[in-house]
């Protein structure tokens, strides 16, 4: 790859590290007030800035503007930003993706102009329009780093080749490396991805919080926010220090928040989960509010939450989405006057 940029941070500094923001701008200014992030820390935006949220323009100008005035902010491409170069490079097929992708940065930028696309739009229309009006945005997105180097850390996107050399990496799949904490690297830093939604990699009980492999010398970050319906905003603290630095993590959510009324017990049985890519699951034995399954995939026997239950059309049966079948106890809050 050629865009890698070095970054010299200085002990005693605190590291905050957010990737996969998707467009959610309300999410991403939570979590940075969450963290309690100010001027003497440095952020590290680690790709996919847009795309597939409600608001990739307002998260594209609000990083771009708090880079311009904050020398700590720093910024790597995802697979998702780099649909600027599909548009400087006059790819016929974006017109087609623009046209089922109406959460698109794209999208935001001909709605502002009210500009109404159609498949009969040439893409040289769209992108002269686009180049006249946010150059300046387009120019920042082309122009940003594939990976930041750091003497501990290295920012990429996705992944890196398990070369002898890792900067020879191909961009494409700096970017685009699909489950890269189940693979290995020769670099001698810690690697810190977003891309593949933490939850993709098989946990007794699914969670969407950051996973650190010291072994493998792997940090993935990626809470499924947008992707999952039960995704975060996940943000990577690190704590530098003269000798060993230390890791905390913080998330933010559109989930609703609930209060336990009665206390609960955990029946040992119901554990496990239906996560990617494992869907197919089989019914063996209905109850009233949880159905033992067969999961096919992996031959382990589930409970799966009834409504979570789907027939297709061709009678098979899979779970709507990532499923916890695993129960914790819960006690009832009692509030006194």
């Amino acid at each position: 790859m050629d865009k890698i940029k070095k970054l010299s941070i200085p002990e005693r500094s605190r590291v905050i590290v957010i990737s996969d923001i998707h467009g959610e701008i309300d999410l991403f200014k939570e979590l940075l007030m969450k963290v309690h992030f100010s001027n003497e820390d440095f952020l590290i935006v680690n790709g996919d800035l847009c795309e597939k949220g409600t608001n990739s323009k307002a998260v594209v100008d609000y990083i771009m503007d708090l880079s311009s005035k904050n020398a700590n902010v720093h910024v790597t491409e995802g697979n998702c930003d780099t649909l600027v170069h599909d548009l400087l490079d006059e790819n016929p097929e974006l017109i087609k993706y623009l046209s089922n992708r109406p959460h698109s940065l794209l999208n935001e930028w001909l709605e502002q102009l009210g500009f109404e696309l159609h498949e009969q739009v040439e893409i040289q229309e769209v992108k002269e329009l686009l180049l006249y009006h946010f150059s300046e945005e387009i120019k920042w997105l082309s122009n940003l780093a594939t990976a930041i180097e750091t003497d501990k850390y290295i920012f990429v996107h996705a992944g890196l080749e398990d070369r002898e050399d890792w900067r020879q990496t191909e961009r494409a799949t700096a970017i685009t490396m699909s489950s890269f904490l189940d693979k290995t690297h020769k670099a001698d830093q810690y690697v810190v991805v977003g891309h593949w939604p933490v939850v993709n990699y098989l946990q007794d009980i699914p969670s969407h919080n950051t996973i650190i492999d010291d072994e493998k010398k792997i940090i993935a970050i990626d809470g499924g926010n947008v992707i999952k319906d039960t995704g975060q905003l996940n943000a990577l603290v690190i704590h530098k220090t003269a000798n060993e630095d230390l890791f905390s993590h913080a998330c933010v959510d559109h989930l609703p928040s609930r209060k336990v009324i009665k206390d609960f017990s955990k029946d040992e049985k119901v554990k496990g989960s239906v996560e990617y890519p494992f869907y197919e699951i089989l019914p063996v034995e209905y109850g009233d509010h949880f159905t033992l399954c067969e999961q096919l995939e992996t031959n382990e026997m589930l409970y799966v939450k009834n409504e979570y239950i789907h027939q297709n059309d061709n009678g098979r049966y899979t779970a709507k989405t990532d499923v916890s079948c695993s129960q914790i106890s819960e006690t009832e809050e009692i509030f006194y006057p």
